[in-house]
């Protein structure tokens, strides 16, 4: 059974036609997911629809999925409203560069400063927000919604922080994302403010950040990564420009096929808002 869920967009109707010719449109719905790797009923998350599937012809129609990420301070609503992500999905399917998909936008906040978590599970295994993407929220997309049920058809992307939780998360799960993309992230994670009740204080602390640094671990799953579409970007004039470099000179040191790509910019929405088209053009290469 379909989740309940508020509908936050409508139907169009094309340029000339009538009430009953009208065209259909994608649509985000606002609902929850249950969470109990966080140890929680549920959670907040947005689904993007793409413009076929509320079609009768596409009732039998699966597609795949791609799971965005936000950053911190966030939430599940950053996508959908500073991202304009339904605008630049249905954009690039209606001309052929991507397939139509749906698009999964979780609440990612947690335990830490201001609900500061990086996506990571908690070192004490209190808030597992790493395990509520991976396993939760994709079981119950493919419960909930028409989904093609396979590593090849998920993709998972994100920006700041959540492009660092993005890869992470796929780096450690390779045999449920086959595809990842980071908008402006950090490979290697370093201390950050409000973080101690996720990853706990010294030994602990840095044991987390190291296993949890894709660049860091990267020499130990080769074989994995050479097998997975890697894509990532950052601003020129981003403070993380170069962390980028590293992740990008360490990956291509160990014969691992990946796209870097640097454009003008900062760290703000004006970039990721922009340069999302390029993630999901990559990230969908082996979906078509």
């Amino acid at each position: 059974m379909r989740p309940a869920s508020i509908v936050l967009a409508i139907t169009l109707a094309m340029p000339g036609a009538g009430p009953r010719e009208a065209t259909a449109a994608s649509r985000i719905l606002m609902t929850t997911c249950p969470a109990p790797s966080m140890h929680e009923v549920a959670r907040s998350v947005r689904v993007y629809l793409p413009p076929s599937y509320d079609l009768p012809a596409a009732a039998s129609r699966r597609y795949p999925v791609v799971y965005l990420l936000h950053g911190w301070p966030g939430g599940d609503g950053n996508w959908p409203g500073h991202g304009r992500v339904a605008d630049t999905m249905d954009s690039l399917s209606a001309r052929g560069a991507i397939p139509e998909m749906i698009a999964v936008m979780p609440n990612g906040n947690g335990i830490g400063l201001f609900g500061r978590q990086s996506w990571l599970n908690s070192y004490d295994g209190r808030a597992n927000l790493m395990d509520f993407v991976w396993k939760d929220l994709v079981e119950w997309t493919d419960r909930h919604y028409r989904t093609i049920p396979d590593s090849t058809h998920r993709a998972i992307i994100g920006l700041s922080e959540g492009a660092d939780g993005a890869i992470n998360i796929a780096f450690h799960h390779p045999e449920v994302f086959n595809a990842c993309g980071g908008l402006s992230g950090e490979y290697v994670l370093r201390n950050k403010t409000g973080m101690k009740a996720v990853w706990g204080l010294d030994s602990t602390a840095r044991r987390i950040r190291e296993q949890n640094s894709p660049c860091l671990y990267a020499p130990t799953i080769v074989g994995a990564l050479k097998r997975m579409v890697i894509y990532f970007d950052c601003g020129a004039q981003d403070d993380a420009a170069e962390l980028n470099h590293r992740f990008d000179r360490e990956l291509t040191s160990l014969g691992v096929p990946h796209a870097y790509e640097e454009f003008p910019g900062t760290h703000g929405w004006g970039f990721w808002k922009d340069h999302l088209r390029e993630a999901l053009l990559a990230c969908t290469v082996r979906m078509k």
